[in-house]
C-alpha cells in the first residue's frame, strides 16, 4: 500500500520545488521509485524533477473525447484509456511523473474520469511513495481531486496571507470530509526564528509545523532554468526536508 502525500498551498509559496525535493528525498531514502503526480494545471513539476511531460492527462481526455465512436467501435474504450495513459507516464531513474495538465472542456467526461481515477489508484498501489503536487489555492480540494491521502502538506510562507490560507486549506479539507490521516504545515523561507506577528497568525490545527530555511541555491536555480537534480546535497532546504521525509511512515 502506497504512503499518499499532497502538497498544497497559495501560489508562489515553492510548493512544486518541495514537492520535487520531497521526491528525491524518498527515493534516496528508499531504494525505490516514487511516483510523483503533477496535479498543478500549471505544470512545471516535470521540469524540476530535470523531465519533460510529452502528454497530459488532460490532453488524453481531450483526445478519447473525440475519438468516443472510433473506440467504441473498434475496441474496449477501457483498454484503450489504460494504453493511452501508460504512455502519458514519464519514467526517470528515481520517478515516474504523471501529469494531469489542464482542466476539461466542453462535453461530457464522466465516463472518461472514472477510468483515470481508477487506473491512477491501481498505479499507485505499485509505489511506496506518491507525492501529489496540487494546484495553487484551495481548488483541488472543493472539486475532491484527492479523497485520501496519509498525510495533507500545506506548504506557506510566513506571511498574514499564506497563514491564513494554509488555515483556510486545512478548514476546508475538514469541511469536505477528505481522509486525512494526519496534517503539516511547512512554512517556507524563513531566514530564522519567525518574527512575533508571523507566530500569532500560525494555524493551531495542524499536528506539525515545521519551518524551513530559506535557500540562495534554490533561487538561483529558479533564475537559470536548471532542474533541482543541480541542487546539492549540503543545500540548507534540501537537508531540511529530508529530515522532514525521514519522519513520515
Amino acid at each position: 500500500m502506497a504512503f499518499v502525500a499532497a502538497v498544497a498551498g497559495k501560489g508562489g509559496v515553492g510548493k512544486s520545488t518541495i514537492s520535487a525535493i520531497l521526491v528525491r528525498a524518498l527515493a534516496e531514502r528508499s531504494g525505490k521509485v516514487v511516483l510523483a503526480v503533477d496535479a498543478d494545471p500549471n505544470s512545471n513539476l516535470g521540469e524540476k524533477l530535470g523531465v519533460k511531460a510529452e502528454r497530459t492527462i488532460g490532453d488524453l481526455r481531450e483526445d478519447l473525447l473525440k475519438r468516443a465512436e472510433e473506440i467504441s467501435a473498434g475496441g474496449s474504450k477501457q483498454d484503450a484509456v489504460l494504453y493511452q495513459l501508460r504512455l502519458a507516464m514519464v519514467e526517470g531513474k528515481d520517478f515516474d511523473l504523471v501529469t494531469m495538465g489542464r482542466q476539461e472542456g466542453r462535453g461530457c467526461y464522466c465516463y472518461i474520469n472514472n477510468l483515470l481515477r481508477t487506473f491512477l489508484d491501481d498505479v499507485m498501489d505499485r509505489y511506496p511513495y506518491v507525492i501529489i503536487d496540487n494546484e495553487a489555492g484551495m481548488e483541488h480540494l472543493s472539486r475532491r481531486t484527492c479523497q485520501k491521502m496519509d498525510v495533507l502538506i500545506v506548504v506557506s510562507d510566513a506571511t498574514a496571507v499564506g497563514l491564513r490560507t494554509a488555515e483556510r486549506i486545512l478548514d476546508l479539507a475538514r469541511a469536505m470530509e477528505i481522509d486525512v490521516r494526519s496534517s503539516v504545515l511547512l512554512i517556507n523561507r524563513s531566514s530564522g526564528e519567525l518574527p512575533e506577528p508571523s507566530k500569532e497568525l500560525v494555524p493551531s490545527g495542524f499536528d506539525r509545523t515545521v519551518v524551513l530555511p530559506f535557500d540562495r541555491a534554490i533561487e538561483e536555480l529558479a533564475i537559470s532554468g536548471a532542474p533541482l537534480a543541480s541542487l546539492p546535497q549540503d543545500s540548507a532546504l534540501f537537508i531540511a526536508v529530508r529530515e522532514f521525509a525521514d519522519g513520515l511512515r
